[in-house]
């Protein structure tokens, strides 16, 4: 397969118009060409972590373009309103010639993402992982979760991207806010310790203050609210509310030591609770069941002995049937 057909293909992939067919062929060569495959891969993983604002794309692009010759791709038809597939595809010709993008990334992009190695960490369910980043910063990162960071933080702030829950200790810069940015929310701080959770299939985003100040911006309606020390800012059917904890943050953090601490919860968010940290899937043979409360702490227990507990509390039953846990009357 020559250069050029690859980047066809390659382009249509990352544009979202590439065929059945052409997807197998696409396949076929990543399997067979060792060296295309790991400069996809390098690809891929730029674009899942960049984000290029509109306004800037069109410089972007045209730096790309200056250093390189960017030959005719009789496949792709790219409309007037696609900047940003022009932007992917130009980075696709960068990769496939073996210029800039592999090479020299921070000289092409420096004035608008910095150094632009990123690191993707992902915690499947009962899987909890500690990083510290290049400026010192603690994150912890529960279950099912993801986080993108960069190697090394540049620019005039510090940008992070989270889905799912995580506990950052931010090391104290002034001139550098530190910014952890979500689907619905970011969260900006100087120097802090906070708890953010924002899972996808949540109905809810909550983000607690242990120490500290953290300012949330809502990306829906532009919102904002500041936090002070035990503040629980918690997002819901699209409306944010600022509450206070008492001081005890051991509900948000609990799990951070590995532990299940609840309080008043129902019971279907609780299985969710159980589902991520048990690596288990529950479901409800009773719909009413999910209206249980339930308090409680498990520390060592496992999913039997967590189940049990929470048995001898509410009127329910169940089975286990290998990841496959059952709730019924």
């Amino acid at each position: 397969m020559t250069d050029q057909r690859f980047t066809e293909l390659l382009g249509k992939q990352l544009a979202g118009e590439i065929s059945a067919d052409e997807s197998i062929e696409l396949k076929s060569v990543l399997a067979g060409n060792a060296a295309f495959n790991k400069e996809y891969d390098l690809l891929q993983n730029y674009l899942e972590a960049e984000t290029v604002e509109e306004e800037n794309i069109d410089v972007v692009f045209d730096r790309i373009k200056s250093q390189i010759q960017v030959p005719a791709q009789p496949g792709l038809k790219i409309g007037k309103n696609r900047n940003f597939v022009w932007l992917k595809i130009a980075a696709v010709v960068a990769v496939v010639l073996g210029v800039v993008l592999l090479y020299n990334r921070e000289a092409l992009f420096s004035d608008h993402a910095g150094h632009l190695a990123w690191v993707k960490v992902q915690t499947k369910a009962a899987d909890i992982k500690t990083i510290t980043l290049g400026d010192g910063t603690l994150v912890k990162i529960n279950a099912a979760s993801q986080f993108r960071y960069p190697k090394k933080f540049s620019g005039d702030n510090r940008n992070v991207y989270l889905s799912g829950e995580a506990f950052f200790d931010v090391k104290k810069d002034p001139q550098h806010p530190f910014i952890v940015h979500t689907e619905k929310m970011d969260v900006q701080v100087l120097g802090t310790a906070f708890n953010v959770k924002i899972y996808p299939n949540d109905d809810f985003a909550e983000t607690t203050l242990i120490r500290g100040k953290v300012v949330i911006s809502l990306k829906q309606d532009h919102q904002s609210f500041t936090l002070r020390p035990n503040d629980k800012f918690t997002l819901s059917n699209g409306k944010g509310l600022v509450s206070r904890i008492d001081g005890e943050s051991q509900v948000e953090t609990a799990w951070t030591n590995h532990e299940l601490l609840f309080k008043n919860s129902r019971f279907d968010e609780v299985a969710k609770l159980l589902e991520r940290h048990y690596d288990v899937d529950i479901s409800f043979k009773n719909p009413e069941l999910k209206q249980l409360v339930f308090t409680a702490h498990f520390t060592k227990e496992n999913i039997t002995e967590a189940l049990d507990a929470l048995k001898f509390i509410g009127n329910f039953n169940y089975s286990v049937k290998g990841k496959n846990v059952y709730i019924y009357r």
